[in-house]
């Protein structure tokens, strides 16, 4: 094999010498080579151009005849460019500057059009050469400098430098050349850290060189082609398309949505998830820091402002007051290179601007807000001095339009409240450390305290906002757990006991239905008390009840029949365990339900039990209607009216009572009691209670409660607490699928681009109510059936196809972020009032797999568990070249979610013909390229590597450069790959248009 290609060469450098001696034409020379060089290969596999090169650079001049000959074989194709690039990097003797030059000659004629002439096989090659080719040029620069600084051959090296200058320019001023040198810095770093310091060594030597040196011309050459090297390490932006705005009035849309339901629904969330989707919308925004504040500022004055009076005003004025500030230090941490407070100042002058909404918030609360929010910020986070203070506030002082005796409260304003109950909480949750086996009295008399007015909801949301709602309730838990079973002490000892823990199951009992069971079983430290248990068997959850049948507990019958007995008397105390009569009391009631509806007890009888269970002990009250409303849920409308008349009798406190703290604690209870049958008794019976606004009818039409709400938020640019409440419920009772299906179809009744900016922003903030699962609903269902079906083709014209891509892209990395936010959390994430139906989903399917089939499974598959494993095909993901497919966590359902989108992809940009929904793939990777590096990576790991040059196939004219790159992992070899061949083929394309 060796003696073959010895043979070849000698047969090309014979042919090179006769060539030259018969002074051939290069036409005669191209005919001639080919009849040499086997059929099917090219020069390089011979070293053509390194041949040619060494006939022509023998002497101190080149000849210019041989150099000729290179020249034809590359613009034939004989030989690549690559090649040509590469064989004259063997020469930098700046001592021949003729020879030089007629190598830049050279170099100047394949640059201009190197990238169309690349291949799928040497396109990666091609970027290599160009890189190390410039780094050549610039290394010729740098010595040609040092020589004329030494005095020496000044004209003629004055000359290469200009020469050398002109075709570095040519190089960078071309968007293909940029691209495959910002494709090589990947391939090679080595060399790419060679231009950046021989790039530094020439801006030096520059400075040195007098003017005697160098001349005006040679230095204005040499400086702009400094000035355009830059460009070779950035990705120039190229976008297509009818674009959506997602300025002005649009942000302040997406804000305050993703901050109303963060307050209102989510107030026990920690701060980081709230925090990371901010800057996610800051990002996709491109908004300054000063602009994030300034609307996250108008999001909480506006809800100060619409809650005022109502259930939800300590929500907001907690969150305004409490976890904002915490908010806004966790955001200086993600400030970098400015001043953290100057950035804050600049954001509360703009909410300045808005004196009518400022004026508005102060008159409804009684108070100067925007002097509480300044003061805390100032005196206990330190986020802005004295002086920036001041200053706000005198030009609000100077600017408000409200009248002075507008300024005194008639009472003591909400914002006031909720800031002195921060340290109340804090000492409340030290009081609460202390022994509780001693001095039970005076415990009681702490936790009676709170209940009474609005006492322990001030507490709740101070907590709440603060992050310490769980350690509250689980010291409440602790308190429960002590007194739950009596010890044979007096009579009095066992009663105080007893009402211990009375009062901390009704109050932990509150807490858990305010913000979730979760709040109270999550933590480790409570998760195996009773109340946890309990709660997670038996309490109702977002309307959702739990049937007696499937708490797994076996009453005793003799337990319930001494129950029962002392229901008909008198209730004992002394030596009882709550937590049996607890559990054991839906059972003694549920046989009264049944003695009373088959006429052996009168309804007298039955009133007289329910009275006795709630004249002494209010937490009897509560786990009784727990099992009357799971029970009713079951029944007809018919059948309803005994257990609801039963219901409602425990609703009713008991009159002149001789029980301690009985006022209190019958409140909490007949509240609770009201929550949990807000969906079964009519409306007229139970009264409406804090987070109960909105109760849809079984024959409302949803379809049309969603489009009514939807759009008096379009038109008032925010939600309001009664929409907030509609958009809950709805999303509780209707499928997740609908949900998202509904807010889609709303969003997409717009035409105008204008208009669907603002309905775009305003879906995206809606589907913020769980976003990683309607996120999980869009890509699952929507999009496919809209990209594979034959009908609703209008929602991907554009404007609307592109809000569409938009909405996607927004989604899929909101709920990317917020899934790495709590995954690198240690505690769990907590999303509002409910878990999401992903995690029960994730939950049930875990729990439905067999350990068998486990571990047949961990037989099957000894390596790293792929999408592959999974039942993927994901041979479009990845090439040969590579060493493994890529791993994923099978237990990510956005993973798969992505999968199944990009195969949908690929089939439709395979289509043989170009429709809106190939146009609609293109609108959604360019828009991905927009959500920032990381996200970007992360979806753009599924990209099937042929699909690019699908795209740039279907839209020659509209896949840029930059998109390339954005969308190619220029971090893998298959990435770079794919990015080298896409450039070559745009160029291609491109020079047929113009040619045209």
């Amino acid at each position: 094999m060796a003696s073959q290609a010895d043979k070849h060469v000698a047969s090309i450098k014979s042919l090179l010498l006769r060539a030259w001696r018969e002074r051939w034409s290069d036409v005669q020379w191209g005919i001639a080579i080919k009849k040499v060089i086997p059929s099917g290969t090219v020069g390089d596999n011979w070293n053509l151009a390194d041949l040619i090169l060494q006939q022509s650079l023998v002497g101190s001049s080149p000849n210019s005849l041989v150099l000729s000959y290179l020249k034809h074989a590359q613009s034939a194709q004989v030989v690549s460019s690559a090649a040509v690039l590469k064989s004259v990097l063997t020469y930098d003797d700046v001592g021949k500057p003729y020879c030089i030059r007629s190598l830049l000659e050279l170099v100047a004629g394949i640059i201009p059009r190197a990238s169309r002439y690349g291949t799928s096989e040497d396109a990666v090659g091609l970027c290599h050469a160009m890189q190390e080719c410039l780094n050549w040029m610039l290394t010729v620069i740098h010595k040609s400098l040092q020589r004329v600084q030494d005095g020496k051959l000044l004209a003629e090296l004055g000359g290469i430098v200009e020469k050398t200058s002109e075709v570095i320019n040519l190089m960078v001023v071309n968007e293909s050349n940029c691209a495959m040198l910002y494709i090589a810095k990947y391939e090679d770093q080595d060399t790419s850290r060679q231009i950046e310091q021989t790039e530094l060594n020439i801006r030096g030597m520059l400075n040195q060189l007098q003017q005697t040196h160098i001349t005006a011309t040679t230095r204005e050459k040499v400086e702009q082609m400094l000035r355009g090297l830059p460009s070779i390490r950035h990705i120039p932006t190229a976008d297509s398309g009818a674009h959506v705005d997602h300025h002005g009035y649009h942000v302040f849309t997406s804000i305050s949505v993703v901050i109303t339901l963060e307050a209102v629904l989510s107030p026990t969330n920690e701060i980081q998830p709230i925090v990371e989707q901010l800057l996610l919308i800051e990002r996709l925004k491109k908004l300054t820091r000063a602009e994030l504040f300034c609307h996250i500022f108008r999001a909480c004055f506006l809800g100060l402002v619409d809650s005022k009076d109502g259930p939800e005003e300590l929500k907001w004025a907690a969150f305004t007051f409490l976890k904002l500030p915490i908010l806004l230090t966790n955001f200086h941490q993600h400030t970098v290179g400015h001043e953290a407070g100057l950035e804050l100042e600049h954001g509360f002058d703009r909410l300045l601007n808005y004196i009518s909404l400022l004026d508005m918030a102060d008159i409804k609360c009684g108070c100067d807000c925007l002097k509480f929010l300044l003061l805390e910020l100032c005196n206990k986070y330190s986020l802005l001095v004295d002086a920036q203070c001041h200053k706000l506030l005198t030009r609000r002082s100077n600017e408000s339009q409200k009248s002075k005796s507008q300024d005194v409260p008639n009472s003591q304003p909400s914002p006031s409240l909720i800031i002195k109950a921060e340290p109340t909480v804090i000492s409340i949750l030290k009081t609460l450390d202390a022994d509780y086996s001693k001095n039970q009295d005076a415990f009681m008399g702490v936790l009676c305290h709170m209940m009474s007015g609005k006492s322990f909801e001030l507490i709740l949301a101070a907590a709440a906002a603060t992050g310490k709602l769980q350690s509250f309730a689980v010291k409440l838990i602790k308190f429960n757990e002590f007194a739950k079973q009596s010890t044979g002490e007096a009579s009095q000892g066992s009663q105080t006991r007893a009402l211990l823990f009375d009062i901390t199951f009704l109050m932990v009992s509150h807490i858990a239905q305010l913000y979730g069971v979760e709040t109270v079983t999550s933590s480790q430290e409570s998760s195996e008390s009773f109340f946890a248990q309990w709660a997670q068997r038996c309490l109702p959850e977002d309307g959702k009840y739990k049937p007696l049948e499937d708490t797994g507990y076996m009453p005793d019958q003799n337990k319930c029949e001494a129950l029962l007995s002392q229901l008909m008397g008198e209730l004992k105390t002394s030596l009882t365990r709550w937590n049996e009569i607890c559990n054991n009391i839906p059972y003694v009631i549920q046989e009264v339900l049944y003695a009373w509806e088959h006429g052996a007890i009168t309804t007298e009888k039955v009133t007289s039990i329910l009275t006795s269970a709630k004249s002494k002990m209010c937490f009897l009250p509560v786990v009784i209607s727990c099992w009357l409303c799971s029970h009713i849920s079951t029944l007809s409308h018919e059948a309803r009216q005994k257990p609801i008349f039963m219901l409602r009798q425990l609703c009713v406190p008991v009159e002149n009572p001789d029980s301690r703290y009985y006022q209190e604690r019958s409140h909490l209870m007949t509240n609770i009691i009201h929550k949990m049958a807000q969906d079964l008794v009519p409306q007229t019976s139970v009264r409406t209670t804090a987070s109960s606004l909105t109760v849809i009818q079984p024959k409302a039409n949803t379809q049309k409660l969603l489009l009514t709400t939807f759009k008096d938020a379009y038109i008032k640019g925010w939600l309001d607490i009664m929409m907030v409440h509609t958009l809950e419920h709805l999303y509780m009772v209707c499928r997740s699928e609908w949900f998202c299906a509904a807010v889609i179809k709303e969003m997409l009744n717009y035409t105008r681009v204008e208009e669907l900016s603002q309905s775009t922003a305003l879906a995206y903030g809606i589907l913020q109510i769980d976003i990683e699962q309607l996120t999980l609903c869009l890509l699952h269902d929507i999009l496919p059936k809209l990209l594979l079906g034959v009908s609703k083709r209008n929602n991907l014209v554009d404007p609307r196809g592109r809000a569409l891509a938009v909405l996607t892209a927004q989604c899929i990395a909101a709920a990317h972020v917020l899934h790495c936010t709590r995954k690198g959390n240690s505690s769990p994430m907590r999303r509002g009032r409910k878990r999401s139906r992903r995690d029960i989903e994730v939950e049930d399917c875990d729990e439905s797999i067999k350990p068998g089939k486990i571990r047949k499974i961990a037989e099957d598959q000894p390596h790293p568990l792929t999408l592959d494993s999974e039942g993927f095909n994901l041979e479009f993901i990845y090439n040969a070249d590579e060493p493994a497919s890529p791993t994923f966590d099978r237990k990510v359902p956005l993973n798969r979610a992505l999968v199944n989108l990009f195969k949908i992809f690929s089939l439709v940009v395979s289509d043989s013909s170009v429709s809106q929904k190939t146009w609609f793939v293109l609108s959604f990777m360019e828009e991905i390229s927009k959500c920032g590096a990381d996200v970007s990576k992360f979806i753009l790991q599924f990209i099937p590597g042929t699909m690019i040059i699908q795209l740039l196939k279907c839209f020659p004219n509209d896949v840029r450069v930059g998109f390339v790159l954005n969308t190619c992992d220029l971090s893998s070899v298959t990435g770079r790959k794919t990015a080298a061949r896409a450039i070559c083929q745009q160029a291609r394309t491109c020079r047929k248009r113009d040619t045209t």
